[in-house]
């Protein structure tokens, strides 16, 4: 996932370099008002989208309405035969991480040898990845 997220990073980046190359020759001030509201395309798109999607089956799920979650699920699922038995996992897979969590600190992650490890990846690869400078260099 980090890688990508660096690679659509870096897609837009370029994309962003190439527009400004380009509008950079444009005298007055178009030649940023352009970029600027360009960036602002794909979002929009987004945004608009976001109102057909319905809630998250499973943040329904754990907020007590079921009905909602499976009125969700069949919107989101090709087989309506399968929705009841899929609300029914989600539902003991909730029941299952409550059960899980309780007593849970964030020391946690460094007790057990294997989540100390699984840690350390994780902000050895987000370190890094900010250290190769590739945003300085985009933001430059």
């Amino acid at each position: 996932m980090l890688a990508a997220f660096q690679f659509w990073t870096s897609i837009g980046s370029l994309i962003g370099t190439i527009i400004d190359n380009f509008t950079a020759k444009i005298p007055g001030k178009n030649s940023y008002i352009i970029p600027l509201g360009l960036i602002f395309i794909i979002p929009g798109f987004l945004c608009f989208g976001m109102l057909f999607i319905p809630e998250s089956p499973r943040w329904l799920l754990q907020h007590g309405d079921r009905d909602r979650a499976r009125k969700a699920l069949l919107w989101l699922r090709p087989n309506p035969e399968t929705v009841e038995s899929e609300l029914d996992d989600i539902q003991a897979s909730i029941e299952v991480e409550r059960n899980l969590s309780q007593g849970v600190s964030v020391w946690d992650m460094f007790a057990n040898p294997v989540d100390r490890r699984r840690t350390f990846l994780s902000v050895a690869a987000v370190t890094l990845q900010a250290a190769s400078g590739a945003m300085y260099m985009i933001g430059r």
